[in-house]
């Protein structure tokens, strides 16, 4: 039984465990400090901001891990760069990267797709890093495309799927605002 001191604080990592699995991250980076005096003892759990974890989806054995930076910028001074990592049974396929500005989503404009071929698991880039032109905020999706007709496709994406609500994996959005 926690003695009533340490109950709120094991609550409240409980509650941000549970707030960045509600906004959608696949996974969380927990560090726990535990501090002895005299007297009481105190434990500070940290977790990870949800932002900095990679987005992540899976299927047919196959999982797909993405990161995008930077979470901010300006025009003219901000450089996207896009990270996918396979991990599992991957075989011959593509990887598709997309940076759409998302109030364009709905119009199905999309500012650049580029292609990397894979055929193992490992770490990919984003081949030509993208830099927004105008103000918004430039989502990326990252579509992992088989050969085999018998493997499905799998998509991270920071879009939303319907125009209105909010993005799945905010951490693959950046915000461009005017210089």
């Amino acid at each position: 039984m926690h003695s009533p001191r340490t109950a709120p604080l094991i609550t409240s990592a409980l509650l941000s465990v549970a707030l960045a699995s509600a906004a959608g991250c696949s996974g969380s980076s927990t560090t726990t400090t535990t501090t002895s005096t005299p007297h009481p003892t105190t434990t500070v759990t940290t977790v990870a901001n949800p932002l900095d974890l990679p987005a992540t989806g899976a299927v047919d054995g196959v999982t797909l891990s993405v990161t995008s930076s930077p979470l901010t910028g300006t025009v003219g001074s901000t450089t996207m760069s896009v990270e996918a990592v396979l991990k599992g049974s991957v075989v011959q396929a593509h990887l598709e990267f997309q940076i759409t500005d998302a109030a364009a989503a709905g119009t199905g404009k999309v500012a650049t797709t580029q292609q990397e071929s894979v055929s193992r698991a490992g770490t990919y880039h984003l081949p030509t890093a993208f830099r927004p032109p105008t103000a918004g905020n430039w989502a990326v999706t990252v579509t992992y495309h088989p050969e085999s007709a018998k493997k499905s496709e799998l998509s991270v994406s920071g879009l939303p799927p319907r125009v209105g609500l909010p993005a799945p994996f905010p951490q693959l959005v950046t915000v461009v605002t005017a210089g």
